[in-house]
């Protein structure tokens, strides 16, 4: 927009004060800018992009591999393109680090018509979290630099690194009775291999829990009574508030929280 304002404006004043060579320049330059900015249009508009993420949950420590590639589907070359798949910036300069990278992750090329360019890297996940890998970015433009465009070319993808899970060696939490095992006062569920009792039948009782035996006595439908139970467990709440996580090892302390929780 800058070249184009200055490129009018010498224009305007080659036209005021009947500068002929100003003005045939002027009319040069206006059209290497047009063409430059129809060409980066064109350009970009027949490039296409896809990611391929191996995998999308993972545990501490674990690596994804990511293949990028970007194709020219138009008939016109394009003379340079940088290609920039992003990062989360924090993650990879914070200290303790949660990301780590390997390989290029950023490339300058030229692309024929047909032709095809791909990033290939590796990132290794050092702590938990919901990490954004991308979007992709493109830039192109003419060869003089006077038009640059930026394209962003895929969606990006989410990785959910899970906490560190450590087993508990010689504990067994599996219950004895899977459907329930603990009678309870209030209404949670309904344990099926323990009858109660009967009653008659009322609207909207499914038909498994009707009693054919005392339905065929007494000649008037009857529904089975179940006792309520549940299956004796804990339910873990873990304070994450920040006032409860202070000083210079806050952050491995809330790390260590979750660890034990999970």
């Amino acid at each position: 927009m800058k070249w184009i304002l200055g490129t009018l404006g010498l224009l305007i004043l080659g036209l005021l004060l009947k500068l002929s060579l100003l003005v045939y320049a002027m009319y040069v330059l206006l059209g290497i800018l047009a063409l430059s900015r129809f060409f980066s249009r064109a350009w970009t508009n027949e490039l296409t992009a896809s990611r391929f993420c191996g995998r999308d949950v993972l545990e501490i420590g674990e690596s994804a591999d990511i293949s990028v590639e970007v194709k020219n589907l138009g008939r016109l070359s394009v003379p340079w393109l940088i290609v920039e798949d992003s990062l989360p910036r924090d993650a990879l300069v914070q200290m303790p680090r949660r990301l780590g990278a390997d390989g290029p992750r950023l490339t300058l090329t030229r692309l024929a018509p047909g032709e095809s360019t791909s990033l290939e890297y590796q990132v290794t996940f050092l702590m938990r979290g919901y990490y954004q890998i991308g979007p992709l970015l493109l830039e192109t433009g003419d060869v003089f630099g006077l038009h640059r465009r930026f394209r962003v070319a895929t969606e990006p993808h989410f990785a959910m690194v899970l906490p560190k899970v450590l087993p508990l060696e010689g504990y067994n939490l599996a219950s004895r009775r899977p459907i329930g095992e603990i009678r309870v006062v209030h209404r949670l569920f309904e344990d099926p291999t323990r009858l109660a009792g009967i009653r008659p039948y009322q609207p909207g009782d499914p038909l498994n829990r009707i009693h054919w035996r005392a339905t065929a006595r007494t000649g008037q439908i009857h529904s089975r009574i179940y006792e309520n139970s549940r299956v004796a467990g804990a339910t873990f709440l873990l304070d994450f508030h920040e006032r409860s996580y202070q000083g210079p090892g806050a952050a491995n302390s809330a790390e260590l929280a979750i660890v034990t929780v999970a």
